[in-house]
């Protein structure tokens, strides 16, 4: 029988027992800290989620739902998918208003006007060309599950102008829209969202709601419900961005004259009550 090396038995013994020792750290490693990864600036943490979003990834979005305060995180991750679809029609939205490199005109101040007794219920505004959105941020190192925190994190609570909630029947009618392009039905994808939003009022729309409704489809000059969708821009025709968009469709010879004389008659303040009332306006003030 063959001498067994001890050299090779003693290296053995090591392996394993390294190898050991491995295997139960990995099984009793302490969970990372998930604050950590919340940025430490508010500016740093408003310009990183639009940055994301403005990715067009998945994965960006992924990363864009991690910027959210950890409570809020929690609460939904495993309804992260709504939030997703949120963020792909907000990058959708700015895409079609400013083109797919809007993200590089982020820029990020302090909200002094929205200041009530010392204290900004809305600290942050990111304005994107025309675009505004204001943003409440949260310190998260009272979440820290490690103990003190060198630094402080923050993540996003809420933007004023961009609900996180809705996400629901955005994905239905995405999904919806996403098969029929998938057989080539392009057209009856693009009616589906022009009804949807053509029919989608209500006469508790905030501002920025009829904004994101409507700007996405009358950008579609082949769209469905076109002619209510513009007539429907009516109680936000002063908006900057609205003014830009009108001003536009007034202009492209893609549009029906008709479509361009009604945008021309929005911009200008000079539609007769009645016609807006027959398309569907719900404040023709």
């Amino acid at each position: 029988m063959a001498n067994t090396n001890p050299g090779k038995l003693a290296l053995w013994l090591v392996i394993l027992v390294v190898g050991g020792a491995g295997v139960f750290w990995f099984m009793h490693r302490p969970n990372p800290n998930p604050i950590r990864v919340y940025p430490t600036s508010r500016a740093a943490l408003a310009k990183k989620f639009f940055q994301l979003v403005g990715s067009n990834q998945p994965g960006g979005y992924q990363k864009a739902f991690d910027m959210i305060s950890w409570p809020i995180r929690k609460m939904h991750r495993n309804h992260a998918g709504r939030y997703r679809q949120r963020f792909e029609n907000l990058n959708a939205y700015l895409t079609g208003l400013f083109g797919a490199q809007w993200a590089s005109h982020i820029h990020v101040t302090a909200t002094d006007d929205l200041t009530s007794a010392g204290n900004a219920k809305w600290p942050l505004t990111v304005r994107i060309r025309t675009e505004e959105f204001h943003l409440k941020i949260q310190n998260q190192n009272r979440y820290s599950t490690s103990g003190s925190l060198s630094r402080n994190h923050f993540g996003l609570t809420a933007i004023r102008e961009f609900s996180f909630s809705g996400g629901a029947r955005a994905q239905q009618v995405a999904g919806t829209s996403d098969l029929l392009n998938m057989v080539g039905a392009g057209g009856a994808a693009r009616n589906i969202t022009g009804i949807s939003a053509a029919y989608g009022s209500s006469a508790d729309e905030k501002p920025w709601q009829i904004k994101q409704r409507l700007l996405p489809v009358v950008e579609d000059p082949n769209t469905a419900g076109l002619q209510q969708c513009v007539y429907q821009l009516w109680p936000v025709r002063k908006d900057p961005t609205v003014r830009l968009v009108l001003n536009r469709i007034a202009h492209d010879h893609r549009y029906a004259v008709n479509i361009q004389q009604e945008a021309a008659a929005v911009l200008a303040g000079r539609v007769d009550k009645a016609i807006l009332i027959g398309n569907g306006v719900v404040n023709t003030k």
